[in-house]
């Protein structure tokens, strides 16, 4: 067991700071936006002057996981599908429009995909391991992975997590790339792990990708079953859209709360974990299949405390 200690999300949702963000939980509509902090206790004025929304959110998720913390973090894993679409955006009109024989090269270097691991770092002048995983919608998926293999090599205080940000753009995108009618949503999830156990006694079970998923029922029962489960077993299915609904009856549509990012699982975790913690269950699946074929799978236990 990976057990979760700290976690923190900020997203459409009344979702930071909640001790169960289960119970305020509402059906989002193209009207909604991001319920932020005041981002002025995480990070200095100078700096969120400079910072683009998706930083500012993990950042901020990322301390307050920290704060709750006696020590440093010993690996910082995050997942993000996009990065920094933004400051990408930025770059690219820049690039294209400018005249000029050089260019600012700081947009470029806010752009990347690991400026997000990497701004935590520098924020919580932390020296650790930090790893940045983009596999599009599996990016949080394989973040996962790579902090369970943290503390299995014996790390005791990892961070996990995953961010993307929605921009106009995407909806230019939409009809011919993300087939989907959800609004476009932005998101952190952030979560602390060790393999101590915490006193919430809920943690990640075991996590699974498929890059090539052509049958996902049969995926799911070969993954529940070499964890010694069937689908019987479980309190509760998290899926990612209602295709699957008849396979899996009585499974929650996530993407109904979280909208449309490819990091959506980080902040279904989160929901997951508040459900089990609310009904006092033992078992929930997170199953992701945001992108045709490409199958996410995270199995969440409770321990009897």
């Amino acid at each position: 067991m990976y057990y979760i200690h700290t976690l923190a999300s900020i997203t459409h949702q009344n979702s930071f700071q909640q001790e169960n963000v289960w119970d305020n939980l509402t059906v989002l509509d193209n009207n909604s936006v991001v319920i932020a902090p005041d981002y002025k206790l995480y990070i200095s004025p100078v700096a969120i002057r400079r910072l683009s929304p998706v930083l500012r959110m993990a950042i901020a998720a990322a301390k307050e996981c920290q704060q709750t913390r006696s020590s440093d973090f010993d690996s910082i894993s995050v997942g993000t599908a996009l990065g920094c679409l933004l400051d990408t955006e930025k770059f690219l009109n820049t690039f294209h429009s400018s005249t000029s024989d050089t260019l600012s090269p700081t947009a470029f270097i806010q752009s990347t995909h690991n400026t997000i691991a990497g701004q935590i770092s520098l924020e919580l002048k932390n020296h650790s391991y930090n790893m940045t995983h983009t596999q599009n919608s599996l990016s949080f998926e394989v973040a996962l992975l790579d902090a369970m293999l943290c503390c299995l090599e014996g790390k005791t205080n990892v961070l996990l997590g995953a961010a993307d940000e929605a921009i106009d753009f995407l909806k230019v995108l939409q009809p011919t790339i993300i087939k989907s009618d959800l609004q476009f949503t932005s998101g952190a999830s952030f979560f602390v792990l060790s393999q101590e156990q915490s006193e919430s006694v809920i943690g990640f079970k075991a996590c699974e990708c498929y890059f090539s998923a052509d049958d996902v029922k049969s995926l799911v029962v070969g993954f529940l079953k070499k964890q010694g489960l069937s689908l019987e077993d479980i309190d509760q299915v998290f899926i990612s859209g209602k295709e699957y609904m008849n396979d899996f009856l009585g499974a929650i549509d996530y993407l109904d709360f979280t909208g449309l990012h490819y990091s959506a699982s980080a902040f279904a975790a989160h929901l997951a974990h508040d459900w089990m913690k609310k009904h006092q269950k033992s078992y929930a699946l997170i199953i992701n299949e945001q992108i045709k074929g490409k199958l996410g799978l995270i199995l969440m236990k409770r321990d009897e405390a």
